[in-house]
């Protein structure tokens, strides 16, 4: 679909009053149908055709929640499931008279999948007070799929948008090659910045009205750069504060984006002052309760941004304190390993979050923020019922196996004690007891903590790759 195609979904869920909705939408069929017979099997007709197949997805996923049903905004005007049903019995009907055999049929398999999804549950149960989890999409497309299903913030980088290029190459070599004619003079790593700032702004776009909605609580977009200035922090305060200036001309007022602040000492001092000038951040290539403690007091110190959270990266630790198990003979070291990240989560937000009358500072202007998992597990154990919001992003291929089938959905799920043995055996790693110990590093020791230089290698070795795709110098993105 075209970009105005998406736009009109977004204003039939998001900009239309509930008691107009019904009348706007028939507008709408009204006018596809016309396409449709105007154009047959045209591009305008095919275009036409999957735009009422998503709104009919639309009415029954978590889009419709933020709107459309709110009765605490809207009192007796929000629409019921009731009404919104009759309205889909209409879409699809239009679809079975306008559209064809296969797309009627995936529609009505996509929606199912969204009623049947996990993560949709975990949404709902973040909105009626049953937890206090909420979830988004840690790649760099694919952002509008995951709203449906619940997704309130999405996680994008050079790396993640070099990925998305690589596996869809007729979407994005396009995009690439319309930015290269508009600058012919733009060196490569200036290429790949306007790249990554456009799918930014197309991803901050789709989160705008959840933004507005939740008081600019929710709906942000992670926005990295370079890697490779991780320890350079006058460099990273000045890009993010130029790009930040751009993307606030571009979005027409303060942007629904927060800067990823690498968990090295340099970012640090980054964090500090780009939350003093107001600008949100999103620590990543973060580990350790160690550097938690060193961020979030930096953030709480001085922020005056709406929002910033702090990642830990759960994959990329629990990987290598499982070599060293196995390396110490733990015979059962990949099912230990996968306990690393919860102990450590669980000592961050008992500490970080918790309220200071149940032991904790309760830090008001960072959040936790479980990334990088690996399983269902690190969805499940990061499900609370603690006083602040926790917050989690998952790949595409893991929100799939997420949905794979039933699972329980507990509150209290973060509060289950680490089974002793998993403990002991986790303390035979180095590295967990680094990242597990409140005093486990210095600040000066995060930028060689083994997992902070492997992931910065391997973004490193990925923006390189992304930046020769930009240049035009390979196929593929990698």
């Amino acid at each position: 679909m075209t970009t105005s195609s998406i736009r009109l979904l977004h204003q039939l869920m998001f900009d239309v009053p509930p008691e107009e909705y019904s009348d706007a939408l028939a507008e709408v069929r009204r006018d596809m149908g016309g396409h449709v017979i105007a154009g047959g099997t045209t591009a305008e007709a095919v275009k036409a055709a999957a735009l009422i197949a998503e709104n009919y997805v639309d009415m029954d996923s978590y889009l419709a929640d933020l709107n459309l049903k709110d009765s605490a905004r809207f009192g007796s005007r929000a629409l019921t499931d009731g009404q919104l049903g009759e309205e889909m019995t209409r879409s699809y009907e239009w679809l079975q008279t306008f559209g064809n055999a296969r797309l009627c049929e995936r529609t009505k398999h996509k929606r199912e999948a969204v009623l049947r999804s996990n993560l949709l549950k975990l949404a709902r149960g973040a909105d009626d007070g049953t937890h206090s989890t909420r979830w988004g999409n840690d790649y760099a497309s694919g952002l509008r799929d995951a709203m449906q299903k619940g997704a309130i913030l999405v996680t994008t980088n050079p790396v993640l948008i070099g990925l998305a290029a690589a596996e869809a190459p007729e979407v994005w070599t396009p995009v690439r090659d319309e930015i290269r004619a508009a600058h012919p003079k733009a060196k490569p790593e200036e290429i790949a910045a306007l790249l990554t700032i456009k799918v930014v702004v197309g991803n901050a776009r789709l989160l705008r009205p959840i933004w507005e909605i939740s008081g600019r609580h929710l709906g942000y977009v992670s926005l990295q750069l370079s890697p490779k200035d991780a320890f350079d922090a006058d460099v990273m305060i000045q890009g993010a504060t130029q790009i930040y200036e751009g993307l606030c001309e571009e979005m027409g007022g303060v942007p629904n984006t927060v800067f990823k602040v690498p968990g090295t000492k340099a970012g640090i001092e980054v964090a500090a002052e780009l939350t003093r000038r107001g600008i949100g951040v999103n620590v990543t290539v973060s580990f350790s309760l160690p550097q938690q403690i060193a961020f979030a007091g930096a953030i709480e110190s001085c922020s005056t941004a709406p929002l910033s959270f702090r990642t830990q990266m759960d994959g990329r630790v629990d990987d290598p304190i499982g070599e060293e198990l196995e390396a110490e003979g733990v015979a059962d070291w990949e099912e230990v390993k996968t306990w690393a990240t919860t102990a450590i989560r669980q000592r961050e937000y008992r500490l970080l979050s918790m309220l200071p009358q149940d032991g904790g500072l309760g830090l008001a202007r960072s959040f936790s923020l479980g990334a990088s998992g690996r399983g269902p597990w690190n969805i499940l154990r990061s499900i609370c019922n603690g006083p602040r919001t926790m917050f989690i992003t998952v790949f595409p291929n893991r929100q799939v196996e997420f949905d794979a089938e039933p699972r329980e959905l507990r509150p209290e799920a973060l509060w289950d004690e680490v089974p002793a043995d998993r403990l002991a055996k986790l303390q035979k790693s180095r590295l967990f007891r680094q990242a597990f110990e409140p005093d486990g590093m210095t600040p000066e020791e995060f930028g060689t903590y083994l997992p902070v230089q492997r992931t910065l290698k391997q973004f490193a070795e990925g923006y390189d790759n992304f930046v020769a795709w930009c240049a035009g110098q390979r196929d593929k993105a990698a």
